[in-house]
């Protein structure tokens, strides 16, 4: 896992290419040319999701964690609680592995570890790093957050 701010971006440059393709575009979004969608880098290897949601409970979250594809999070506005644990240690996995949708989901454990991701900053989640985002602090809020899609 990597946690930063986005004008660190430029540090991990050489770190993975396709990594570095998804910092590269992100820094380039603020609140105002924010648009929702899928933006194509490079096919199914590389794309980027614009997502705009309400942030949910930690009641209940689900854990996921990916063997395709490395997840880039920037969020551009808003507040988020991420939990997350090693994916070998999870204790309950309500769902195996599912290649077709590249995701194991399991409860969120107690002792997952809460990463705050605020406007600015950005997470780099491996498939050691099973997570749990979405989820608010205090109360509920609306987040524009990218969510980079690397191929492994």
């Amino acid at each position: 896992m990597i946690l930063d701010q986005i004008k660190n971006a430029s540090c991990y440059a050489g770190i993975l290419p396709g990594v570095t393709k998804a910092l590269e575009e992100m820094v380039k979004y603020t609140p105002d040319n924010y648009h929702g969608g899928r933006v194509e880098l490079d096919g199914d290897n590389l794309f980027l999701l614009l997502n705009t949601y309400e942030t949910h409970s930690p009641e209940g979250a689900l854990c996921e964690a990916h063997r395709k594809y490395i997840d880039v999070m920037y969020m551009v506005e808003g507040e988020e609680i991420i939990y997350v644990k090693p994916t070998n240690r999870l204790c309950a996995v309500t769902k195996a592995y599912n290649p077709e949708i590249d995701a194991l989901l399991a409860q969120t454990d107690a002792d997952a570890t809460p990463v705050r991701l605020s406007a600015g900053s950005f997470i780099v989640l491996f498939p050691q790093d099973a997570h749990a985002p979405g989820c608010y602090d205090m109360a509920p809020q609306t987040v524009k957050k990218i969510i980079g899609k690397v191929k492994i």
